[in-house]
């Protein structure tokens, strides 16, 4: 009988010092053994999702600053990273590393918030990669990994669990699959040179039942959002020069913005996409010796859309918790699973369409079930699917109290005690004393419910 892969679970919520979502994850950290990942004095790269500009849904800092904070623990010398993306939309804040680092400390990923730094790991346009070949991918057969990452001696894939309207899911696999990759790495990967313009896998498909053209209010927007010139908007509708084409999607994505319908894509290219992604993520793993990669995610602020796009939905359930595992495919399954279990997030787009607990969150709500590329990174040798949950409750002790606090003596012992011994103003100053009696029951009259 197969081993199940094992995945640590911690659910969010708290009700005391142990069981904050910092100290939850820092023992995650521990329990799923991803600190035998880090030798001393390694390059440590905490792969990340910085987000777009005007995302409020991405990781906060602490969430990674946590992890940062055991990464040096262990010896490690650590950096948080990203990578730059393709254009995708005509106000993309991450097309470029200045863009991507400016976006990046908005969301306070800098030195000052993580005590480490925040690298773009494919260089200032997204060229600086490595080839590595993939003959034993289901669709690609190569693909170009960020050399930042590359070249690190082990790495945290710190996952924020979410939605993604090409994908359905995004966690530790498309970190890998779509974040680790150089602009080149995401040309392959969004099966940017599969088929002819006419087959639309790759290219963007012109809508032509739907395009307004020039009647369209964005038409000059869509012109805008190409950056080889390739689009011009007729009085009839759109007309792409394919010849032109970079297939960076910026088109597509811009009119998808828009809520418009003239360019978008042909429906088997989501699935194909999946796919692909599991490829691309199993050439970011080929990368690193046996035993050097961890996996870590949070899901909270589970929006329905990427932390690529500058906005985000109501989020489709609460928020369910930490996950950490050494198995990636396990531990995205684990997380679809718990998503798919956990409640229905009010006025999200889940309680739109009438989705019950237990139903595919995200085949619903983007189309395809995110499984495909579970089942896809599974058959690759990434992972299994066959998983087994360990659920982990810290328990309430002195000892846990301490173990993640800042400072190991509190700090009613040192300084306070010296500050109350020498200056504390209630020795300094003579207090009026008030009769109390008289006002026991009068705070009554300010109760609307008594």
């Amino acid at each position: 009988m197969t081993k199940k892969s094992k995945v640590w679970f911690a659910a969010a919520g708290a009700t005391n010092w142990t069981e904050s979502t910092i100290c939850k994850a820092k023992d995650l950290f521990y329990a799923a053994g991803l600190d035998k990942c880090i030798e001393k004095d390694d390059s440590v790269a905490i792969k990340i999702h910085g987000g777009e500009y005007n995302r409020t849904a991405c990781l906060r800092p602490e969430f990674v600053a946590a992890i940062v904070e055991e990464v040096k623990a262990c010896g490690g010398k650590p950096f948080v990273t990203d990578t730059t993306t393709l254009t995708y939309h005509l106000y993309n804040n991450r097309c470029t590393g200045q863009l991507s680092m400016e976006g990046a400390n908005r969301h306070g990923m800098n030195y000052s918030s993580l005590q480490a730094p925040f690298i773009i790991a494919d260089g200032f346009y997204g060229e600086d990669d490595l080839r590595v070949e993939l003959p034993e991918g289901n669709i690609l057969k190569e693909t170009y990994i960020a050399r930042g990452i590359y070249e690190a001696d082990a790495i945290i894939n710190l996952a924020h669990a979410k939605g993604h309207p090409i994908t359905a899911f995004g966690g530790c696999i498309k970190n890998f699959g779509i974040g680790a990759q150089s602009k080149r790495g995401k040309y392959q990967t969004h099966l940017a040179f599969w088929g002819d313009p006419e087959e639309a896998i790759g290219y963007p498909k012109v809508n032509r039942d739907a395009c307004q053209g020039k009647e369209c209010p964005y038409c000059q927007m869509c012109e805008d959002s190409c950056p080889e010139e390739a689009i011009s908007v007729k009085k009839d509708g759109v007309v792409i020069d394919y010849e032109k084409c970079a297939l960076c999607y910026s088109c597509q994505v811009t009119c998808m913005f828009t809520g418009m319908g003239g360019i978008g894509f042909r429906d088997d290219y989501f699935p194909l996409a999946q796919i692909a992604m599991a490829d691309a993520a199993l050439g970011c793993i080929k990368t690193f010796k046996k035993g050097k990669i961890g996996y870590m995610a949070y899901a909270f602020d589970i929006a329905p859309e990427c932390d690529c796009f500058p906005w985000n939905g109501n989020y489709v359930a609460p928020d369910v918790g930490i996950f950490a595992s050494k198995d990636v495919v396990a531990i995205d399954t684990a997380i679809c699973d718990a998503i798919d279990k956990a409640p229905i997030g009010p006025n999200s787009k889940a309680e739109e369409l009438g989705l019950k607990v237990g139903e595919d969150k995200f085949k619903a709500i983007n189309a395809f079930t995110p499984r495909i590329q579970l089942k896809a990174a599974q058959k690759i040798g990434m992972g299994s699917m066959d998983y087994e949950l360990i659920e982990y409750e810290p328990e309430l002790n002195p000892e846990n109290i301490a173990k993640w606090q800042i400072r190991k003596i509190p700090m009613t012992v040192t300084p306070m005690r010296q500050v109350f011994k020498n200056h504390h103003l209630a020795y300094e100053y003579e207090f009026g004393r008030q009769e109390l009696k008289p006002w026991l029951n009068t705070w009554k009259e300010f109760d609307p419910t008594a």
